[in-house]
C-alpha cells in the first residue's frame, strides 16, 4: 500500500501506531507483516519530512521576529 503524502500529519501518525500494533501482535503471516511495515517506513520517512519542514519554519519564523525585535531596539 502507498502512503498518501497528502493526508494530514495526524493521520499518518495514527496509521504508523495502527502498524507498530499490528507488527507487534505478529499474528499475520509474514507477507502480510512485511507489507505492513513497507508502509510503516514510508509513513516515518513522511512523518520525518514534515517535522523537518515544520523545524525549518519555526527557525525562520524565530529569525524574522528576532531581527524586528533589533530593529526596534535600534530605534
Amino acid at each position: 500500500m502507498a502512503v498518501k503524502k497528502n493526508k494530514p500529519f495526524e493521520e499518518q501518525l495514527k496509521r504508523l501506531e495502527e502498524i507498530v500494533n499490528i507488527l507487534d501482535a505478529g499474528d499475520a503471516p509474514i507477507e502480510e507483516l512485511l507489507k505492513q511495515f513497507e508502509e510503516g517506513m514510508e509513513l516515518v520517512k513522511e512523518l520525518r519530512n514534515y517535522l523537518n519542514k515544520a523545524e525549518l519554519k519555526v527557525i525562520e519564523i524565530t529569525k524574522k521576529l528576532e531581527k524586528e525585535i533589533e530593529t526596534e531596539d535600534n530605534n
